[in-house]
């Protein structure tokens, strides 16, 4: 199993970070080529079953039998988009969907969000596994969301128009030119597309992709650290590198949240790193996804300047998932010392240790899965932390 190391360098390296001139307006992606899958990733309920047994392509249509219950995804992530989907029932009306932002791992369901393709019912919204959406109460029971208006889908065997927009945390779905159902605050992340095989035989001649935003993101710059290599800076508080420490400094009139941010994404992961923390909140987030507006998704293994110590807490998410008893805390943690902690996140299976003592262990499939590793300022407190030599093993796939 091949291993990288990635270590903060302390070499002296200064970033010039240019403005790029403006974007070029974005072009649309085929994420359905018309000739064959190879953009795509199959899974099944049935371990047995291939995608051949399921999906096939001819004369430009992608065929989808419906069974064994599974579904096909993007092999690359995406956030912010318009994507144009055609499709129809070409025998009985039937089932599927199409989901968005799919987050690992790979199941049958993952936690995403559902654009309901069901017959009489696209248009419709289901959240799976407690995506963070907000929908329209008065139509909502439970986990699904009813569409706007009577259904407009055309009779069976003609083709239908999915015109689903994403942009940021709103979500707005039209069927054949009718907006049938909008939602906001959507969690901002990265995440796959996936067209479901749900019992039903069902056919697709287009997907198309059109990314959003791209000319904000081409202008923007990159703020970095000079000398620090592989990490960048989010938010408004105030960062330093000096003689191998990366020092974070901000008082409580700074409401927001500020983080160094690594430039590489990781899934399974072995870190340790020292760190100081003389006052104030902060936080070693692995497995993280900042938003658009600096928000980090994702769950942190805690720093304080007296207590918490190497608990983890998922932030915008369910908050504490492993909280150490203060008397534990009082024989394993130094105040206003330099402290070691190690992370260990393999699979579902997380551990953290301060000073060579287990703080927490949590063994948890709601959890991301791969994302970012960032270093954290808490708003709206006086804080001044300290970390140094930090080294991430990528450990990759291996479960």
């Amino acid at each position: 199993m091949p291993k990288r190391v990635v270590f903060v360098s302390c070499c002296i390296l200064f970033v010039l970070v240019c403005k790029s001139r403006a974007a070029e307006e974005a072009k649309p992606v085929e994420l359905f080529n018309g000739k064959d899958l190879a953009n795509w990733m199959y899974v099944s309920k049935d371990a047995n079953s291939k995608m051949e047994d399921v999906y096939s392509v001819s004369d430009g249509i992608l065929h989808d039998k419906g069974n064994p219950i599974g579904y096909i995804r993007t092999k690359d992530k995406y956030t912010s988009f318009k994507l144009h989907v055609e499709w129809r029932f070409p025998g009985k009306p039937g089932n599927s969907g199409v989901l968005l932002r799919v987050q690992e791992p790979d199941k049958v369901w993952p936690k995403s969000v559902e654009c309901q393709l069901q017959s009489k019912s696209a248009g419709d919204i289901w959240v799976i596994d407690e995506f963070p959406i907000k929908v329209a109460p008065d139509r909502t029971k439970g986990r699904h969301t009813e569409k706007m208006h009577e259904t407009n889908e055309k009779p069976l065997g003609e083709w239908n128009e999915y015109d689903i927009t994403l942009d940021g945390g709103n979500l707005e779905l039209k069927v054949n030119g009718l907006v049938q159902n909008t939602a906001t605050d959507m969690e901002v992340i990265p995440g796959y597309i996936l067209l479901q095989a749900e019992g039903a035989e069902i056919e697709f001649r287009k997907v198309t992709l059109t990314p959003l935003g791209a000319e904000k993101q081409a202008d923007a710059e990159i703020r970095r650290l000079p000398g620090l290599e592989g990490w960048h800076i989010i938010g408004n508080g105030n960062w330093t590198y000096h003689d191998g420490i990366i020092e974070g400094q901000q008082t409580k009139a700074e409401k927001t949240y500020t983080h160094v941010v690594s430039d590489q994404r990781y899934k399974n992961l072995r870190a340790t790193l020292m760190y100081k923390c003389p006052e104030g909140n902060s936080g070693f987030y692995f497995r993280s996804q900042p938003d658009d507006i600096g928000h980090m998704h994702g769950i942190q293994c805690e720093i304080d300047e007296k207590k918490d110590e190497g608990g983890f807490y998922e932030s915008y998410g369910r908050n504490w998932l492993s909280l150490p008893k203060p008397e534990d805390v009082a024989k394993y943690y130094k105040p206003n010392e330099w402290n070691e902690m190690k992370v260990e996140a393999i699979g579902n299976h997380v551990t953290s240790w301060i000073n060579g003592t287990k703080a927490a262990e949590i063994t948890d499939d709601k959890q991301r899965m791969e994302g970012v590793c960032a270093l954290q300022i808490h708003g709206g407190q006086d804080v001044h932390v300290m970390f140094k030599d930090i080294k991430i093993e990528d450990l990759g796939d291996s479960q």
